[in-house]
């Protein structure tokens, strides 16, 4: 039996039970990660993605194994690689959002075509999405309730079989020279100066992520529940990126931090809260796929100003928004800290967020495209259900009333002006008390929007939608009540 073992997000050696199963029940296994340029999240995303695969292809080596990379169309590339070389099955493990559900959906057709039998692994979760439904069985769209009832089955998880040390099977089928290289579209994205600049601030692959969680149990979470607010502070796990791209399993990092909860629970439970964030992501986009192009409440579809409707003082805009010269400090420098690093502290995010939705009524798409391009870790269901939410047209969703004041929020999370100095210098003489608006700068621009004037309009057009929505209601029940 040849089993193909399909990577697509899941780019690490151990707690991988798609690999683990091929490995133990089949006779000759290849393992593959296909690179389709015209399907990226984005390119901070690949160029995370070219030095893990990078790393990854040593750590299968380090364990006598082999790692395939192939470039070039997915369907043609992935049905070529099923004729040429025999294989009997597939294996991959299951992915939310695109570019990931194009694929899967390309290789069950490519499958069935073949009559090769393709298996996936619903294994990335905590659990399955359908077992945490509420009383009436239906997906929860709160995340309080989600969590509870996450966490009363937190019994249920499964653990992982021990390490698999030797990845010799992976060698039994010999690998093409052409398919032992780094594909071409990859190569030429890590020789950039902006990729390079990107990946300085951080350690890619497997062995860096558990280390990253190790240095933050050990120094980062006893004050984690004040510090994350804080974005001058290093006081999150920086975790996001290697979850994102499989370095490490959410569930590995759960059993991992279980002894140690007697003594430190309630400092533990308050960052495995902030990572079950991540679960009810997950579940929305899994029980609601539409949501990923669409707002989840239907009513908000026309109401921010899409890209195609611009006139030239939005595109300007944008622009500034997208190159941090809004003339607003604390969203600059989330900005610059993004276009820097390829992160952005997440507060910094919400507030980034409002502004362009709310203070600018730009559509949160193009706020999820911007983030899609420059994050490293752009993940689908976590950026959709993170613009969605701000917007207030997700579920959970901020009410329509409030506005991030990004003034306050910085004079608030960033008092001394730490974070607001280190990225934006023509500020760094201002006094803690005058950083947060300062006037008449030097080579900083002034606001190109007006706070007040902005929240105020913003306010009115949700007043017009809610009088709509009610029209639109009540005429419903009329009809309704005449049939």
């Amino acid at each position: 039996m040849r089993t193909l073992v399909w990577l697509q997000r899941e780019l690490r050696t151990q707690h991988h039970s798609a690999l683990e199963t091929a490995l133990a029940t089949s006779d000759e296994v290849i393992v593959v990660y296909f690179h389709d340029p015209k399907q990226t999240l984005g390119d901070a995303n690949s160029a995370w993605l070219a030095r893990s695969l990078q790393q990854l292809q040593q750590d299968f080596q380090s364990r006598k194994g082999q790692l395939w990379l192939i470039e070039g169309d997915f369907s043609t590339q992935f049905k070529s690689v099923l004729l040429n070389h025999k294989i009997d099955q597939v294996y991959y493990t299951f992915q939310l959002g695109a570019p990931f559900s194009n694929w899967q959906q390309q290789a069950l057709q490519v499958c069935q075509a073949l009559k090769i039998p393709l298996r996936p692994f619903d294994t990335e979760n905590w659990l399955p999405y359908n077992q945490i439904l509420n009383g009436s069985g239906l997906p929860y769209k709160v995340f309080t309730p989600f969590y509870k009832s996450l966490m009363s089955k937190i019994s249920l998880l499964e653990p992982f079989n021990a390490p698999v040390e030797d990845l010799q099977k992976t060698r039994s089928v010999n690998c093409p020279d052409h398919f032992q290289s780094l594909p071409k579209d990859l190569q030429d994205l890590s020789n950039q100066s902006w990729a390079n600049k990107i990946l300085q601030h951080w350690q890619v692959g497997e062995a860096q992520a558990w280390l990253k969680l190790d240095d933050f149990v050990a120094s980062g979470i006893e004050n984690y529940d004040v510090d994350r607010d804080l974005p001058a502070k290093h006081g999150t796990s920086q975790l996001s990126a290697h979850l994102h791209f499989g370095e490490i399993h959410s569930r590995a990092i759960l059993f991992a931090l279980a002894p140690l909860e007697s003594p430190r629970g309630q400092i533990i439970h308050i960052w495995l809260r902030q990572l079950a964030w991540r679960e009810f992501a997950r579940s929305i986009l899994w029980h609601f796929p539409t949501s990923e192009q669409a707002p989840f409440q239907s009513k908000f579809a026309n109401f921010y100003t899409e890209l195609n409707d611009f006139d030239e003082q939005q595109d300007k805009i944008y622009q500034a928004w997208c190159q941090g010269r809004t003339g607003i400090p604390i969203i600059d420098a989330g900005m610059k800290q993004l276009w820097e690093t390829g992160w952005m502290h997440n507060r910094v995010r919400m507030l980034v967020a409002s502004w362009l939705t709310k203070n600018a009524n730009i559509d949160w798409r193009l706020g999820v495209d911007w983030f899609n391009n420059t994050l490293v870790d752009a993940d689908p269901a976590n950026n959709i259900l993170g613009w969605q939410w701000v917007a207030g047209c997700g579920v959970d969703a901020a009410p329509y009333y409030r506005l991030f004041n990004p003034i306050r929020q910085s004079e608030k999370f960033d008092a001394q002006g730490d974070y607001l100095r280190h990225w934006l210098p023509p500020l760094a003489k201002y006094t803690a008390k005058q950083i947060h608006m300062p006037s008449n700068v030097p080579d900083y621009p002034k606001p190109i929007i007006d706070l007040t004037l902005s929240r105020q309009a913003h306010l009115a057009r949700r007043q017009q939608l809610k009088a709509s929505s009610s029209t639109e209601k009540s005429a419903l029940d009329e009809c309704i009540t005449i049939v």
